[in-house]
Formats: structure tokens, sequence, C-alpha cells
């Protein structure tokens, strides 16, 4: 018997081949002629061949529903049935090895399509395939057979004995992966040895990602990093220490025809404009926390993305509000395209983002991330032309607004939504609960009218947030009165436990004809944790008597929060 059939399963990994299986009953159902559903019997012996009468350990059981399906001496015939209705009917039971290889390899494959990388540090999604080929030759034959399919690779990381690693497997393409937050370890002298051997393997390396890396150790990395790599598609890089290296120009060769996402976190690279432009098929760009040092003007950020005509996803961020244009360029450029962009995310001051849209055209853009440094007066008239120039973003009915530590968020559009559906967010950054409620009622008050067509809004503080709202100095009923006056179509407003108390406050004082004039569309107002009496039930019950008499009556419900936003 063959050594790797002596391995069995990890527990963890049956319970999701279980699962996954139990989703592919009518695939298999499909592919074999036959109804088939799951069973986990187990047996204590494991067998190569699947003979009859022999079933694997840590392998399924298939009871089959066939029409006159024989067990024993005993014949069934079940047609037609239902595959969840099989109580009238006496089945077989044979091992999963009654499939042939195709079969096999759909239930692998779909494995793979809905494994769970919830537990990973990292965007690059690396299944577990090895486990596979442990179980039996027939299973090690069916995933070596089709290693594109299956889309089988090798993972190197600094903890790998790369060139062991690469002496046991077949020459499957190659992931460099390093995180120090993952592994909880500083990278030691064998452990760059073994990235660097495999960032050697060129021609093999489909994705890189470098996460959480010191200056010293990037700077012995890039080193390996000057020559081709032909099947590369994915690259990303960060660092969080402050002496990290400027990267150099002629990183990756100049050559990856394949490569389609490239993304760097707190690393300058002045250089960019010119490495850009030898990587034009790029779909995915991501410039994140770029240091002083990595500084780019808007005028020279446009005109080397004007280059990458299949650019779908835009991130560019900025480290420190320091980085700014001099001056804002004039109106009425000329603007480069950007045919493909979908989405658009930034993170820096208002002045660079103003002088930066007026010189793009985005006509399919339909999701828009915006982070601004706090400032005292926000003048951003560029930005409301820039929505309405791109067609893609129209005004919403549904808008999130929450408060935190650090800054305040709006988000408009649902909650959930599917890729490159419309959506628009917009972030202030400051700490103080009065700048970032004041800052974005002034926004939306004096530069994007967006609220005026809000029907469902929640305010809310994130549930792990371990700072106090109540009774802040700097806060008064005024600011949160103005905000309400915005909300002219709100139909239906949920306020967050953290924030009852002041909402409430505000309501209270809205008297008489006041109390039309703020929220005049308001039918339902849901306040976390609202108990049936209490200072918040009397603070609310003023603002509700006044609706009454005005004979547009408000209902004042419990809200049962849910966390959906992020």
């Amino acid at each position: 018997m063959d050594s790797i059939s002596t391995h069995s399963f990890r527990i963890n990994d049956l319970s999701k081949l279980e699962v996954r299986l139990r989703n592919l009953i009518g695939l298999i159902s499909e592919l074999t002629n036959k109804g088939v559903f799951l069973s986990t019997a187990w047996s204590s012996e494991l067998s190569d061949d699947h003979s009859e009468g022999s079933i694997m350990r840590g392998h399924f059981v298939l009871p089959v529903l066939g029409e006159g399906y024989r067990q024993g001496l005993h014949s069934v015939y079940c047609p037609q049935q239902p595959l969840t209705d099989f109580a009238m009917c006496t089945v077989g039971r044979v091992t999963i090895g009654i499939l042939p290889d195709y079969a096999l390899l759909e239930i692998f494959h779909f494995y793979k399509d809905n494994e769970d990388f919830s537990n990973r540090n990292t965007s690059t999604e690396v299944w577990k395939w090895e486990t596979l080929t442990q179980v039996c030759r027939q299973w090690r034959r069916v995933v070596f057979g089709s290693p594109r399919h299956l889309d089988l690779r090798l993972v190197c990381t600094n903890t790998t004995p790369t060139s062991r690693l690469l002496d046991i497997w077949p020459p499957f393409p190659i992931i460099v992966l390093l995180s120090s937050l993952r592994l909880f370890s500083e990278v030691d002298e064998n452990g760059v040895e073994n990235l660097i051997a495999a960032l050697e393997c060129r021609d093999r390396i489909s994705e890189i990602g470098l996460f959480d890396v010191s200056g010293p150790v990037i700077e012995k990395l890039v080193t390996v990093l000057h020559g081709s790599l032909p099947v590369l598609t994915h690259f990303a890089l960060m660092s969080t220490d402050e002496s990290v290296p400027v990267l150099p120009e002629t990183i990756l060769g100049g050559f990856a025809p394949r490569l389609r996402s490239f993304g760097l976190i707190s690393i300058p690279f002045p250089s960019f404009p010119k490495f850009i432009l030898s990587f034009t098929h790029i779909v995915h760009l991501y410039l994140h926390e770029i240091p002083s040092s990595g500084y780019i003007s808007p005028e020279v950020m446009a005109t080397c993305l004007a280059a990458l005509p299949n650019l779908g996803y835009l991130a560019i961020g900025f480290r420190s509000p320091s980085s700014r244009p001099l001056q804002l360029s004039p109106p009425n450029l000329t603007r480069a395209a950007l045919p493909a962009l979908y989405g658009l995310e930034f993170s820096g001051v208002s002045e660079y983002f103003e002088d930066f849209v007026a010189r793009i055209d985005t006509p399919r853009l339909t999701q828009l991330n915006i982070a601004f440094f706090m400032d005292l007066i926000f003048n951003i008239p560029r930005l409301r032309n820039f929505i309405g120039h791109t067609g893609g973003i129209k005004p919403f009915d549904e808008a999130a607004i929450r408060f935190s530590g650090r800054a305040i968020r709006i988000v408009f559009g649902p909650p959930l939504l599917p890729p490159k559906r419309p959506r628009f967010e917009l972030e202030i950054r400051c700490e103080r609960p009065d700048w970032q409620l004041s800052s974005m009622t002034q926004i939306f008050s004096q530069q994007l009218p967006l609220l005026s067509h809000v029907e469902q809004l929640t305010i809310s503080v994130s549930r792990w947030e371990s700072f106090e709202w109540k009774d802040d100095p700097d806060m008064d009923s005024s600011q949160w009165l103005e905000l309400f006056r915005l909300l002219i179509a709100a139909q239906s407003l949920h306020v967050s436990k953290a924030l009852v108390s002041p909402v409430t406050g505000a309501l209270r004082d809205l008297t008489g004809q006041m109390a039309m004039e703020v929220l005049p569309a308001l039918q339902t107002l849901s306040l976390e944790g609202l108990e049936p009496s209490g200072p918040v039930h009397e603070a609310i019950k003023s603002f509700a008597t006044a609706r009454q008499l005005s004979h547009q009556p408000v209902i004042i419900q419990r809200w049962e929060r849910q966390e959906l936003r992020p």
C-alpha cells in the first residue's frame, strides 16, 4: 500500500468536505445517473483500491438510490425517488470510490471554490489541496492530473524549507507569502534565505505578498526582484517600518506581462510614474499610506494613469495631511480618460482630491470611497461636479452614518451590495465628536445635497468602540438639528444605543411647528435599547406628542440591531 494512503483527513477538513459534498448531491446524481445522498459511516480500515466491502477511514459513504439497485440478494426499485425522501427505500452502501475520476474532479473543484479563507491575513486565497493527495492513489491521480483546473500552487513563506518543498512537489506555480503579523515573529536569516530561494524561481512565481516587512528585509528581497516575472499576476508589498527604503524603478524587471494587481502600503516609490508605463495591462492598483518621501503630484498621477486602459479599481492614499499640492490646477483641464474604472478610493487632503478629479474622466465609475483629513472649512465643489459627471453614482434612498473614536463615515447605498453596484462613502478623520458632526453637516449642506434624497438613515457607533458618547460637553442639540434639517425625505431613522441620549435630547426641544420643520417625512423612529419607561422615553415624549397634534404621527419603537455595515 502506498504510504500516502495511510494519511487520513483532519476532522475539520472532513467536516468542511462533508458540507461541500452535501451541496454536490445534485451534481453527483447527474454525473452518475443515480440518486445519491450522504452518510457519515466510518471504518477502521483504510483501503487504497476501494474494493467491494471496504470503507475508508475518514471517508464518506454514499448510500445510493438506484433503479433496481442490488444489495446482496435483495433488489430495490425507487423510480424518480426524491433525494430528500428515502425513508421507504432500502439502500446499499458503497464507498465514494464508485465515482469516476471526472466526478471527483468536479467535487474537488467545488470544494476549492467554497473553501473558507476567513482566517487568513492576506488577500491571496490559497486552498490546501495537499490534503486531498494524502487520501489514496486515485485522489492523488485526479488532483495531479488537473493542476490548472484545480489551480494547484505552492506556497513559500519564510518558514518554508523552500529547496526541499520544490524538490518534493511537481513544478506548480509559486506563491511567495510573508506576514510577520500572521506569524508573530521576526524574519531571521534563514527565513530571508527561504524567501530568496523562492523568488529566484522567476518563471514560476504567480503571486508575491510581502506584508509587515521590515526595511532591512525589504532591501534584501528587492535585490532578487530585478528580473522578469513572466507568470506573475499579483504583487503586494507592505511595511510599517519608518526606515523602509525607496523602491527602485527596476523592480519586477520591467516585464511581467500577466500582472493584473499591484499594491503598495507605506512604501515610498517616487519613480512609480515611470515604472507603471511598463505594466499598462494592470486592472487593480492600490497605493495606500504613501509617505511624504513618495509623494506624487495630482498632475503626474493623472498623466501616468492615462496609460492604463484596463484599470478597473484605483486606490490612492497618503499617510500625512502634509502631502498636498502647492496650488490647485485651473479648471477645464484636458482630462485623462480611464474608460474601465468602476471603483475609486482616495485618502488624503481635500485639495489633492479636488485637483486630481479635475484631471480624470471616469464614465463607468459606480463606487467612490473618500476619506479626508479634518479641515475647518471644506471647499470641494469639484467633488460634486465629478459625481454628476460620472453618471454612475446617483442619489441614494438609503444611508448610514457611523461615528468612531477616530472618524465619522457616511455610506450611501444598502449595507450589502454585489460588486460594482453603485455606492458612495465619505469619511472625515478627526477624534472630537463635535467636529465630526459639524464637518459632515457642513459638507452635505453646502457641497453635496445627497441627504435630501435619503429615505432610510441609520446613525450608529460601532459596538466595539470603547469611548463614551454621553454628556459630551462639546456637543449641543443645535448640531444634531442642523443635520436633521437636511433629511427632508427621511421616513425611517435608526439610532444605536450610544447615540440615543443625544439624539432624543435634540428632538425633545422640538415643539409646535418646529416638530414639523425637522424630519418632516419621518414615520418611524427606531431606538436601540428603548425601554417602556425611563429618561429616554420621557425625552422623546414631547416630540411624539407634537407630531401627533400635527397629524403627522411618528411610530417610536425598539430597534434590535444587526451589525451589517463595516
